[in-house]
């Protein structure tokens, strides 16, 4: 990975803290919601925004027709609802307030699919209220459960209208995971000869796909005679070395995805850089040790510097679900520093520590979703890997451990915040997620080991 060695020491970060108690912090470059997170301000100190005028950083592609793409994208798929069920409606609203501040600081990305429920709809309502010319659309062909061509040609129409426009700028096959399923869903059904007509016609102007499978399988995807104008992965510094799919033991790692595109001189898109949030609420020992070392960065903000530090990364997209999130990526990414050589060995060891806890791989994607049964898969997930990240997953077989009765409290006073039949004991073992899952996580399997734990505990 190429790093520039750019950060501030912790005395820096101190005096800038200073600075902004004695009411500096707005005309300087310095944020409050990154040091507040670092443990570094008080948490009742007031959310200072970004400078009116701050500008996320660009990087310009010759390959793309001289292209200025913003570094930070904004990732579609998590939009703010009206209430807290996964069925509550989009709040277009708010949805359209985030747009507008972040085509006004700088962003020109926007990543959607089919796949992601109402989400096309109510980013081309937001985005349509401005110049075509000031964004880019990235959208898919989700063409998971039906690959007949007219049903794909029906998607790529749909996808036009909801989005309100009249072509796509960045195109993707959506979510390859193996050489199979590229020839199944793009191949033999002879999709992607329409898809290269639409690219040559204007309708598509740049041609991609987003990817979920083994090094090897991106290596054979990369020898076939295709012209690939960007590819989209998932990085962050826990898979960066390691990216075990569950149903398969081929290796899979970030590094490798990434060099092997580097070296084929094809822009990288990123997604998963938070890894669906989790490196955002990584355990309180690792968000202390990230603080040691990155005292002006969040975790996430910490996660989103190191996925977007390779210069052959096109854009990193972040799913922002509320004004503040987007405000601190804002603040990160106009005032964005690489990462060194030092910084990259300092998250090695923190994805060392985060991988030492039982973790289950979950990117809160939502392709599972739903379940026939409504088990509220993700949820279930998040409520495990919560209590693992902080350390105080309670072991059954070893109650005399000092920690089992407060541990034991904690795990099954979060689980019993999921609604009624939708935790774990709902799975009737049908598998109708497995295939659709991009982490190849073997969720029936997961779901009777935590709802074993949950019997055990009682």
């Amino acid at each position: 990975m190429d790093m520039d060695k750019n950060n501030m020491t912790r005395r820096e970060a101190i005096r800038a803290m200073m600075l902004a108690g004695a009411g500096l912090a707005a005309s300087s470059h310095l944020a409050a919601a990154p040091l507040r997170a670092a443990g570094l301000m008080p948490q009742n100190w007031k959310f200072i925004e970004p400078a009116k005028g701050d500008q996320v950083i660009h990087r310009t592609w010759p390959s793309l027709g001289g292209e200025s793409i913003s570094l930070l994208g904004m990732g579609c798929m998590r939009f703010p609802r009206k209430g807290s069920g996964r069925r509550a409606p989009l709040d277009q609203d708010v949805i359209n307030q985030m747009i507008d501040y972040a085509l006004e600081h700088g962003i020109n990305y926007f990543d959607t699919a089919p796949a992601y429920g109402d989400s096309e709809r109510a980013t081309g309502e937001a985005l349509s209220r401005h110049n075509r010319k000031d964004y880019l659309i990235a959208t898919k062909m989700s063409n998971f459960s039906n690959a007949r061509l007219d049903a794909c040609k029906e998607m790529f129409a749909n996808s036009l209208k909801n989005l309100r426009t009249s072509y796509v700028d960045y195109f993707l096959l959506h979510s390859i995971g193996s050489v199979q399923d590229f020839q199944k869903r793009f191949v033999d059904n002879g999709l992607l000869p329409y898809l290269q007509d639409l690219r040559k016609k204007g309708t598509i102007r740049h041609l991609g796909f987003s990817f979920h499978g083994s090094n090897a399988a991106m290596k054979t995807l990369l020898e076939m005679p295709y012209k690939w104008e960007f590819v989209q992965i998932q990085l962050n510094y826990v898979d960066w070395k390691n990216m075990p799919m569950e149903d398969s033991d081929e290796p899979c790692d970030s590094e490798t995805l990434y060099k092997m595109l580097e070296a084929k001189g094809i822009p990288v898109v990123i997604m998963e850089p938070i890894r669906g949030g989790a490196l955002a609420n990584v355990s309180t020992g690792l968000k202390e040790r990230l603080a040691e070392h990155f005292p002006l960065l969040s975790p996430a903000g910490v996660a989103l510097t190191f996925a977007s530090t390779p210069k052959a990364v096109m854009c990193t997209l972040s799913g922002m679900s509320n004004m503040q999130q987007l405000m601190e990526n804002v603040y990160t990414f106009s005032h964005f520093k690489p990462l060194n050589q030092e910084d990259n060995d300092y998250l090695m060891e923190m994805a060392r520590l985060y991988n030492g806890n039982p973790h289950i791989p979950c990117t809160a994607c939502r392709y599972c979703m739903p379940c026939p049964r409504g088990v509220d898969i993700p949820g279930v997930f998040a409520v495990y890997n919560g209590v693992s990240d902080a350390l105080k997953l309670p072991d059954p077989s070893n109650r005399k451990d000092k920690h089992f009765k407060e541990n034991k409290k904690e795990f099954l006073t979060r689980y019993a915040t999921l609604a009624k039949d939708t935790d774990a004991s709902a799975c009737v073992m049908c598998n109708a997620c497995v295939s659709k899952c991009p982490q190849r996580i073997r969720i029936p399997d997961q779901m009777r080991m935590i709802h074993k734990l949950v019997k055990d505990l009682g």
